[in-house]
């Protein structure tokens, strides 16, 4: 059988990743079988924080957002840097935050506080 041209252009690794998962689909209806795919790590909300911080701030750094508080996390993709951010709270080194801007616009998710910017209180 020859390739779909898409495969044609794709690299060799993501190619033999593809057919592969196609083979499997071909077989699982061939011998009625059902397939399962591995689920991400799923998202953690607010109720994990164990400190509020209610502010307006940015990344200071382009930086991993995440579904939960730690890098076992899934990653959603990345935030830039100077990415202005509503930061909700905090569960031990990590952000629970809301991105105004951008892909990820108006969702929530976890980065680390490393790259949280904490402006200087004055007075």
């Amino acid at each position: 059988m020859p390739f779909p041209s898409v495969l044609l252009r794709t690299a060799p690794a993501h190619r033999a990743r593809t057919i592969g998962v196609a083979a499997a689909v071909a077989a699982s209806s061939v011998l009625g079988l059902t397939l399962a795919a591995a689920a991400p790590a799923s998202a953690v909300t607010s109720k994990a924080c164990t400190h509020q911080v209610k502010l307006d701030t940015r990344v200071t750094a382009t930086v991993n957002f995440r579904t939960g508080p730690g890098a076992s996390y899934t990653s959603l993709g990345l935030l830039p840097k100077g990415q202005g951010v509503y930061w909700a709270c905090y569960k031990g080194n990590w952000g629970y935050l809301k991105p105004y801007y951008g892909a990820h616009k108006g969702h929530w998710g976890w980065v680390s506080r490393t790259y949280i910017d904490v402006p200087m209180q004055t007075g």
